[in-house]
């Protein structure tokens, strides 16, 4: 292959990440093989080693990591939440202890890497952080040994590539979306194409988004082959947009305010992808990328138009938001007819004053009655539906949030399940650039405190609701966890009836990584 791209599933499960077959689909329409490989975190050493001298040839110029699945193992599969937390850290060892010890960690930024040789503890645990290996520094010296390709990381902390010690082994960090300059990269390292390079650290150029801007993702594509192993009946990763027409005052997304035409694809479009699909490999099911999917009337509709003319019943998994929902009432029995089967609503609080500061004003007691009647809707009992709760928010007290909780464990409350996060705030939302007006200011450790709630009471509260959630049937079959559990096989009944173990849900998960090894290895 002319370029190898190392990638990671998602667990619990088994999911895989749209965005890594994103820029494959991309490179292969330009003309390049490529070999995207799975489980490189999961991979023992020796099986990673032969991996990379099957696919790592005199012909390979290209060697990428997509990094936003690679979590160090130790932190299990509740480490991207933990990953998130970690933030404004001064001590990287701190860091890493905490990250493999801590429920609420913080994040190593691009400002704490230090200058500590390749061989050092300390790089050793970056490494773990950044590539969810502590071999990683063996794993680069043998893909040179294999004809010295250029190495580029992209992904969600790709930034920690940019300093020592991996600014002396990685040749290229793509920053944010890379649908255009992967391509662009590849033209400039095969052809000798000229390549805008933001920045350089060490011998790592930094690539920017800015550069190369995604105009056509309204009408892109992601399309397996063979190689990347599907399996019979997978369900798999459907990008429907990329941006939000909504500005919540938390929010530090850089897709924001859009207009919902110019960052959704054209519904035609997406049931092709589906029906391709469904004819390939039988797949039904699908986990959607779209931070809203029913940001309006009118894409509901025409999506609901494209999926029930489809020749079978797709079902997939979304983000929505509850009051649009509960405010536009017929879209209920519209969203579960184009197949919706989980959803994570954005809640974040119910506490009317709260909500009205961060941006999502609508009555809390108008959205439980509206969730009550999705929940009566016919159909409606077959969708797993929760929530995202944000403790520390404006005006939000212990006690507020107490009977937010008390209401959300009740037997008859019609979200499935909730997910607890305490407050981080981002230095590019809204609320971080206005502190003192949403009521925040730092302490002189980098916490966050207000007149309702300090950071570290927002973590121990967020720990203490977290560990009530296993009191809730579908806790572990909620948003993208309902594709990657049937993905290893379970089902809605089995959640429902009890049946789900760790132990073999973990054992499945081995039999399928076990699977797509082998496969790999005879292609």
């Amino acid at each position: 292959m002319q370029i190898v791209i190392f990638t990671e599933v998602s667990y619990p499960g088994f999911g895989r990440y749209a965005g890594t077959y994103r820029v494959a689909t991309e490179l292969r329409d330009s003309g390049y093989t490529v070999q995207v490989i799975e489980f490189f975190t999961r991979m023992d050493k020796d099986q990673l080693l032969k991996v990379i001298d099957k696919f790592v040839t005199k012909e390979t110029k290209l060697v990428g990591f997509s990094c936003t699945f690679f979590l160090p193992k130790a932190m299990g599969w509740g480490g991207r939440s933990k990953i998130r937390k970690l933030i404004r850290t001064k001590n990287v060892e701190d860091a890493l202890d905490e990250t493999t010890t801590s429920p609420g960690s913080r994040v190593l930024t691009e400002r704490n890497v230090g200058t500590e040789d390749r061989e050092s503890n300390t790089a050793t645990g970056i490494s773990n952080l950044l590539f969810g290996r502590d071999d990683m520094f063996e794993i680069f010296d043998r893909i040179k040994e294999r004809g010295n390709p250029r190495m580029m990381v992209g992904g969600a902390r790709a930034y920690l590539a940019e300093d020592p010690p991996f600014n002396s082994e990685i040749d290229y960090v793509i920053r944010g979306q890379a649908d255009t300059s992967v391509v662009a990269l590849a033209d400039h390292i095969f052809y000798g194409a000229d390549l805008k390079v933001g920045y350089q650290k060490g011998k790592c150029k930094i690539i920017e988004e800015k550069d190369y801007p995604v105009d056509d993702f309204t009408i892109s594509r992601i399309r397996y082959n063979d190689s990347d192993i599907i399996m019979p009946k997978e369900v798999l990763p459907l990008e429907l947009a990329r941006g939000c027409i909504f500005k919540c005052a938390f929010c530090s997304y850089n897709l924001i305010g859009k207009k919902v035409w110019e960052f959704n694809r054209n519904p035609d479009l997406v049931a092709r992808d589906l029906q391709e699909m469904y004819d390939k490999y039988g797949s039904t099911g699908f986990m959607v990328c779209d931070d809203t999917y029913n940001d309006s009337v009118d894409k509901v509709e025409r999506f609901h138009k494209a999926f029930t003319s489809l020749n079978f019943q797709p079902t997939f998994s979304t983000y929505a938001r509850a009051d649009m929902m509960v405010s536009k009432p017929e879209t209920m029995p519209l969203l579960y007819e184009s197949g919706m089967r989980s959803v994570f609503f954005g809640i974040e609080t119910l506490n009317h004053q709260a909500g009205k500061a961060i941006g999502k004003g609508m009555d809390p007691e108008k959205i439980k009655d509206g969730l009550f009647k999705a929940k009566a809707t016919p159909g409606w009992n077959e969708i797993v539906t929760t929530s995202g709760f944000i403790i520390g928010l404006p005006y939000e007290t212990e006690e507020s949030i107490h009977e937010t909780y008390q209401w959300l464990l009740r037997d008859d409350c019609p979200l499935d399940s909730f997910s607890p996060t305490a407050l981080t705030i981002s230095p590019d939302s809204s609320m971080g650039l206005n502190m003192a007006k949403y009521g925040y200011q730092w302490d002189e450790n980098g916490s966050w405190y207000s007149e309702w709630m300090t950071e570290q009471q927002a973590k121990d509260l967020a720990m203490y609701y977290s560990r009530q959630l296993v009191k809730k049937k579908r806790a572990r079959f909620q948003f993208t966890f309902f594709g990657r559990m049937q993905n290893i096989g379970w089902t809605l009944q089995d959640f429902d009836n009890e049946r789900f173990t760790n132990d073999e849900s973990d054992r499945r998960k081995d039999v399928v990584q076990y699977n797509y090894l082998e496969r790999l290895m005879n292609l």
